[in-house]
């Protein structure tokens, strides 16, 4: 499918052979992509099947994790541990090298948390920060990728993490169903989508000396379905998974263009050779495009 140019400044974004393309199908739910630079593949997750997927040019579609707890959300550490969003243990967890799974973030004031589901890592000191929006937890909020479980602190919260799995700091109440995050470049900034039927737009927040996050500012309304995952380039353009596609904006929150898609996305990330492909997780598919922008990610130790 071929990009939707919107406005002029488009044309840093894509390239004449830009076309979007079916990478793998026949999956249930897809999410949670991440670019792994040292094996050359890409991570993503089958929710309803509660697999973490693997795909490389290479070796195609093959299992990665077959008991995945329903992940949604997967990034990496700047160490490139792999860090997955639980839905049915409603936690935070890492894959240490030797196998063993670290509890990163699993409740908070004394209560379980609702269904941990995005996460990002900051790239200047390494700290991890996530969304815990309901959906894994209540019908109500969408569809369901986990068991009807109640909330039990009865908000939704954006944290990060500490030393103390019971204690993850708040960033931010004020997002009503916050789901996908993502930071500006300079990281002053940090996007996070409100994935609600209510409201179904991105606000950028301003990052304060003790993290957490102010000043909600609506960045970008969507216009087919919600917002969900998100991903920046090194140029600080944000791209939005959407009912239809990749919606582009602007560090304005004008919209460039869309790269359209003939399901749902979910999710996006950057990856491949220097970063220029954007990979793209749509309910039973991945898909993928190649793009004259570059994504932005931060330095691995």
């Amino acid at each position: 499918m071929q990009p939707e140019v919107v406005h002029s400044d488009f044309r840093h974004v894509i390239r004449s052979d830009s076309v979007v393309r079916q990478l793998a199908t026949a999956m249930a739910f897809t999410e949670g992509p991440v670019w792994v630079e040292a094996e050359q593949c890409l991570l993503f997750t089958d929710i309803p099947n509660n697999a973490i997927m693997r795909w490389s040019e290479r070796e195609g579609l093959s299992v990665y994790n077959a008991n995945s707890h329903f992940a949604i959300g997967l990034t990496l550490d700047l160490e490139n541990r792999l860090i997955a969003c639980e839905h049915t243990t409603r936690r935070l967890t890492r894959y240490e090298a030797d196998d063993r799974i670290m509890v990163l973030a699993s409740g908070y004031r004394g209560y379980v948390l609702n269904s941990t589901n995005d996460v990002v890592v900051r790239g200047s000191d390494g700290r991890i920060f996530f969304t815990d929006p309901p959906f894994g937890v209540r019908q109500e909020d969408g569809q369901l990728y986990g068991y009807q479980q109640a909330m039990e602190y009865n908000a939704c919260g954006v944290f990060y993490v500490t030393d103390d799995p019971a204690a993850p700091q708040l960033v931010t109440e004020a997002i009503y169903r916050p789901n996908g995050l993502c930071f500006s470049p300079d990281e002053r900034t940090l996007y996070i989508s409100d994935s609600s039927d209510r409201y179904h737009q991105v606000y950028a927040l301003r990052m304060q000396p003790d993290d957490t996050a102010t000043d909600p500012q609506v960045f970008f309304v969507m216009p087919a379905g919600v917002p969900d995952g998100m991903c920046v380039d090194s140029e600080g353009r944000l791209y939005i998974a959407g009912l239809d596609g990749v919606y582009v904006c602007a560090v304005d929150g004008n919209l460039l263009g869309k790269l359209p898609c003939p399901e749902m996305v979910t999710n996006c990330c950057f990856g491949g050779l220097g970063r220029h492909t954007l990979f793209m997780t749509a309910v039973s598919s991945l898909y993928a495009v190649e793009l004259a922008s570059t994504g932005f990610q931060p330095a691995m130790r």
